[in-house]
């Protein structure tokens, strides 16, 4: 795979973005979004089986990764930041700009500047600069959305999946069972308290929504993106076998010492958004 593909679509498809904050404040009807601006993250991989991974997704399993993960994920060690630029958790996404007919929504958008994954120091200055992620205050709401989009514009009937709507999982707010648990997933997609899970199976595809690429499963595995209840934030992401060992991982560096659950200043708002965010940007320009 070509270096620049891979760049762009790092820096169009996936956005890693951390919010640090003391405190919640409750906003729009049940659910709470936390974040501030200045604050940063960092997400580090700790286990690569190489072997495993390519009898999972063939030789070029790394230029897989890479392409949903960004240029360095599949090296163990690699370490990726980023700094929260802004937080609106109060802001509107009119649905009739993309020609849908479900009105004006309550949406929180983050905006941060990210360093690439490296296993040396991060630069002085960012790789990728004002990357922008939304999320929904409604899991019914993000559910109808995800229905209707691509309902409208790909003739596709599909329900929620973290491949389709990655976008739109890079904050949860809290309380996160609740959340997770309201919206309507695909099929072999799950959500178990504060995780997401997808059982694959051989022949199902794992599905670049930008480019349309499609890689097959070669095996069964399982894959499974896990939240901190404190504040919603993305804080994991491992791939396990068909034989239930984790061959790929990544998740939140926390200070010596310090744990989620009690940790008040650091948290982590992380996604592969893969999918509609990259898909809307096409549309309007094509509509132009």
């Amino acid at each position: 795979m070509k270096k620049g593909k891979i760049l762009l679509s790092f820096l169009i498809i996936f956005s890693f973005t951390l919010a640090i904050t003391q405190s919640a404040t409750p906003q729009v009807g049940t659910y709470t979004f936390s974040g501030a601006p200045g604050n940063q993250k960092i997400l580090k991989v700790t286990t690569v089986n190489s072997t495993s991974l390519t009898a999972l997704f063939g030789a070029n399993w790394d230029d897989i990764l890479q392409e949903f993960f960004g240029l360095g994920c599949h090296q163990l060690g690699a370490r990726l930041k980023s700094v929260v630029v802004s937080v609106n958790t109060s802001a509107k996404f009119d649905t009739s700009t993309l020609f849908l007919a479900l009105g004006v929504l309550d949406v929180a958008v983050y905006v941060t500047n990210s360093w690439n994954w490296t296993t040396g120091s991060f630069a002085n200055t960012p790789d990728s600069y004002n990357q922008t992620v939304m999320s929904f205050y409604d899991p019914d709401e993000l559910t109808a959305f995800v229905q209707a989009f691509y309902a409208t514009w790909y003739l596709m009937s599909v329900n929620v999946s973290i491949q389709n709507a990655g976008a739109y999982f890079a904050q949860l707010p809290t309380p996160v069972p609740q959340y997770l648990g309201a919206i309507v997933w695909e099929d072999k997609w799950e959500n178990i308290g504060n995780t997401v899970t997808h059982h694959a199976e051989v022949g199902d595809f794992l599905v670049n929504y930008l480019t349309l690429d499609f890689y097959a499963y070669l095996e069964n595995c399982t894959e499974t993106w896990t939240y901190d209840t404190t504040y919603g934030a993305w804080i994991g992401y491992n791939i396990k076998d068909n034989e239930g060992n984790v061959i790929y991982e990544f998740s939140i560096e926390l200070p010596s010492g310090a744990e989620i659950a009690g940790y008040e200043l650091l948290i982590v708002i992380g996604v592969a958004s893969i999918g509609i965010i990259s898909l809307i940007f096409i549309v309007m320009k094509k509509k132009r």
